[in-house]
């Protein structure tokens, strides 16, 4: 003899199933729209030359005119001799700053002692910092607008009264690790 299920049983689970086909009725788009395209002022470069370098990217060595080692040390930075000169090409020439980061060496410094760094930009003297201590350094000044050019190479000096001069001959100067212009 078959057993019959009881009404409230069978209410319940047609009051289940059609809950459960009302929540899985979603309206979903099959395509999207693109979200909005827009190219940063100073984003990533695409290019060799750029505004902004740091000395382990593979396009540092298109960035460095002289006086800085060809050697990545310690997987981030560079030794400068006395005038360790980059090159940038620039997007925009508005509201930039020269920045650069850097550090002086604790052996070095015992011997030289204070080193005044002039900070130079297209061969115009941006300015000229003394620093009294070895250590990590972070350097950023305004640049004046009518001395840039968008598009063309933009030449930036650091320019030291003195380096350290090993017994071999080796001169040594700041270690570098980053630099360029930002908004």
């Amino acid at each position: 003899m078959a057993r019959l299920i009881p009404v409230r049983f069978l209410f319940a689970a047609v009051a289940v199933a059609g809950w459960l086909a009302v929540c899985s009725c979603v309206n979903i788009p099959t395509t999207y729209a693109p979200p909005i395209q827009r190219k940063p002022i100073l984003g990533p470069e695409v290019g060799d030359i750029g505004h902004f370098i740091a000395m382990s990217d593979a396009r540092a060595p298109a960035h460095i005119v002289r006086d800085i080692s060809e050697a990545v040390e310690g997987g981030s930075w560079r030794w400068t001799r006395q005038y360790p000169t980059l090159r940038f090409v620039l997007p925009t020439t508005k509201n930039l700053s020269l920045v650069m980061d850097f550090s002086i060496s604790n052996e070095t410094f015992v011997l030289t002692g204070p080193i005044v760094i002039s900070w130079w930009v297209n061969g115009r003297l941006l300015d000229k910092v003394r620093y009294d201590s070895p250590g990590e350094k972070h350097f950023q000044k305004p640049v004046d607008a009518s001395w840039l050019k968008a598009g063309a190479d933009t030449v930036v000096t650091a320019e030291l009264d003195k380096v350290w001069v090993a017994p071999d001959g080796a001169k040594l100067g700041i270690i570098l690790t980053r630099g360029g212009f930002q908004q």
